[in-house]
């Protein structure tokens, strides 16, 4: 819509960069711990691409097995930091070793640029016994949405490269809980 089109060879720089462009990979990622551990594929923001009003969002899906009565925590990862709230979902949501699929987005809006920049970040996802049809409020049928953000904005220098990604652990390893990505997907949309 406009916009130079960037040639094959051509060096990519963060003027390049400053519009809407994306990337996917197919890396499984597994889960299966009481500790942090990335769910999507880790994409970095290029230090200086962020302005106030920049957004990204990354994507990720994938199945699972339920443990025996174990939650899950979920979190945006941003700068090697797990940011804003952080929704868990409880053991007995799913009934034990369910067959799940899931999909998750988190989006991060730089607020403010800068070596002070600010960001928010938002994160929503579904996962769905995949089993038997879906019945919720059911623990051997059921399907289950969560959402977290941040309250207020967190700091982090735009001038620097940054981390961005989604986490996720479980609340113990009862049952063999297992969460594999088996996407992500990552764009800059604005």
């Amino acid at each position: 819509m406009g916009q130079t089109l960037v040639l094959a060879g051509q060096t990519i720089t963060p003027s390049v960069l400053n519009r809407i462009y994306g990337t996917a990979d197919s890396i499984p990622h597994t889960v299966n711990n009481t500790s942090y551990a990335q769910v999507s594929s880790i994409y970095t923001i290029p230090a200086s691409d962020p302005n106030s009003g920049t957004a990204y969002r990354i994507f990720t899906f994938g199945n699972g097995v339920w443990g025996t009565a174990e939650a899950l925590q979920l979190s945006v990862g941003f700068a090697d930091l797990e940011v804003g709230t952080a929704p868990t979902i409880a053991g007995a949501a799913l009934a034990s070793a369910a067959l799940f699929d899931f999909e998750i987005w988190a989006k991060a809006i730089c607020v403010t640029s800068g070596t002070s920049g600010t960001w928010i970040t938002t994160f929503h996802g579904i996962l769905t016994q995949s089993a038997n049809a879906i019945n919720p409020g059911t623990a051997a049928d059921n399907s289950v949405s969560f959402s977290g953000c941040t309250h207020t904005a967190i700091t982090q220098n735009t001038t620097v490269p940054n981390d961005f990604g989604i986490y996720a652990k479980w609340a113990g390893t009862t049952g063999t809980p297992e969460l594999i990505a088996i996407g992500t997907i990552f764009e800059k949309v604005n």
